[in-house]
Formats: C-alpha cells, sequence, structure tokens
C-alpha cells in the first residue's frame, strides 16, 4: 500500500513535469527553428523521471541502472527518425488525418517498446555494451534524419490547449516512471525515464498542423542533441551517490547545458558557413 509521502512525490512529479515541459515549449518556439531540435532534446522527462526516481527510492539505486538507459535513449532517437517514414507510409492507405498521427505514432513507439523490454527483462545493464549501443543507433537515427532536406523549417507555434495537452501527457509519463520504479524495480522507471515523451508530443503538433514534409527539417539535429541526454545521464550515473539526487540533478543539468549550447554554437557556425 502507499504511504502519504510517496503519494505526494507522484503528485509532484506529474505537477512539475507537466510545467516544465511548458516551459520547454515556450523556448522552443523562441529560438532559431535550425536549432529546435537541440533545445527539444534538452533533457527533460528524463530528468525528471531520475530526479523523482532518486527521491522515491535512493540515489544510489538510479545511479546503478544508468547504464541501462542508453540503448533505450538511442532508441528514443530512433523513434524520432522513422515516425515521418512511417507516416509517409500511413498517409497513403488512411485518409483520416488523426487517425494516421494515431497509427504513425503507435507503429513507431512499438518499434521502441520491443527493442527496449527486453533490455529491462534480462537488465542488460553493462556501461560499454549501453554505450556502444547508444553510438551505433544514434548513428543509424541521424542518417535516416538526414536522408531528406527541407531549407525552411516551420516556426514552431503552440496554442494554449497544445501547451497543457503536453505538459499533461509528459506529466503522466514521469508519474508512470516514478511509480514502475517503486512498485516493480528501478530498471522499469530507468527505461520509462527514456521514453520519448517530449519529441513525441511535438511531432505529433507538428504532423498535425504542418504536415510530414515539416518534421524533417525541426528532427534533423535530434541525434545530435541526444548528446545532452546521454550527458547529462552519464553524469547522474557518478553524482547521486557523490552528491545525493538534488545536488546530482543540478550537476548533471550544468554539465547537459554546457553540452547543449556548445552544441548550438557548432550548428549556427555551420549553418553561417553554409
Amino acid at each position: 500500500m502507499m504511504n502519504k509521502l510517496f503519494v505526494i512525490q507522484l503528485a509532484i512529479s506529474f505537477i512539475v513535469g507537466g510545467s516544465f515541459i511548458a516551459l520547454q515549449s515556450f523556448v522552443a518556439e523562441r529560438v532559431n527553428k535550425k536549432i529546435a531540435g537541440i533545445v527539444i532534446a534538452f533533457p527533460s522527462t528524463i530528468a525528471l523521471g531520475l530526479f523523482f526516481m532518486g527521491w522515491a527510492t535512493s540515489p544510489e539505486s538510479v545511479a546503478e541502472i544508468i547504464p541501462s538507459t542508453f540503448i533505450p535513449l538511442g532508441l528514443a532517437i530512433l523513434f524520432v527518425s522513422i515516425y515521418p517514414y512511417v507516416a509517409e507510409f500511413i498517409v497513403k492507405h488512411v485518409k483520416h488525418k488523426l487517425l494516421q498521427i494515431i497509427i504513425s505514432f503507435c507503429v513507431s513507439i512499438g518499434f521502441w517498446f520491443a527493442l527496449s523490454v527486453p533490455l529491462v527483462i534480462f537488465e542488460v545493464n553493462n556501461f560499454l555494451i549501453g554505450m556502444l549501443g547508444y553510438v551505433l543507433i544514434v548513428i543509424v537515427a541521424h542518417f535516416i534524419l538526414n536522408r531528406k532536406s527541407y531549407s525552411k523549417p516551420v516556426t514552431l507555434e503552440y496554442t494554449n490547449l497544445q501547451k497543457i495537452t503536453r505538459a499533461i501527457f509528459v506529466g503522466l509519463i514521469i508519474f508512470t516512471i516514478v511509480l514502475l520504479s517503486k512498485i516493480l524495480n528501478p530498471f522499469w522507471g530507468g527505461m520509462f525515464s527514456m521514453f520519448p515523451a517530449a519529441f513525441g508530443s511535438v511531432i505529433m503538433i507538428i504532423h498535425w498542423h504542418y504536415g510530414i514534409k515539416s518534421l524533417y527539417p525541426i528532427m534533423q539535429n535530434a541525434a545530435i542533441g541526444s548528446l545532452s541526454l546521454v550527458a547529462y545521464t552519464t553524469v547522474v550515473m557518478f553524482a547521486f551517490p557523490a552528491f545525493g539526487f538534488v545536488m546530482g540533478t543540478i550537476a548533471a543539468y550544468l554539465v547537459s547545458l554546457v553540452v547543449s549550447l556548445s552544441l548550438i554554437k557548432i550548428q549556427q557556425k555551420i549553418h553561417i558557413s553554409k
């Protein structure tokens, strides 16, 4: 039976998670569209999921399962890369737009689940295997994302309803992360912390309002942007046991911020040189 503290932790995880993703949407609307993918990739679901896991279980238990999260993280970026291609196939066979989006999301996220769940069941938790798997998957995802090129990314603008919907969606994912890590084991919470909630909600909004072709230019830098996510989780592995989940989160965010800003600067220089 859940105690009062855990119920409070679940409630706070839902509220804070939703609020954070709403803030991220606000920032993504206002940056150069060439770097929107990097901004969207900045740690949100991952950071908050691991934070509340550390609070609900222990910093040490979170640090122990970090290597198992690298491949699901890579698979989250693979989800981003295959969604537009799945959607292009679905649109040829399904006429209703909402149904197109639902089917495209379910098929694409099905790959993530199908490949992530066995890692949890067999508790694949080796750092080198996890990092190698992440690198290989992200290289494939980057290649897929950049096979097609469109020079004019759409301007990301969210209505208040869309912001609220995204906030609720991500809040529920973080709620699920904390719940599973407590009632099952941290491996399940770790896997769900890599669920592409932020990416998925953005993709569905863009698909609905701007069409499939608009997904490519916005998401082209998602694979590169995921470097800030892997940096975040790697720091968590060392910082949580050493400093606790609060200071460990701050340390991981600082490193992730440096990585994200560096990636943005590099991308801007590449854009200028073109």
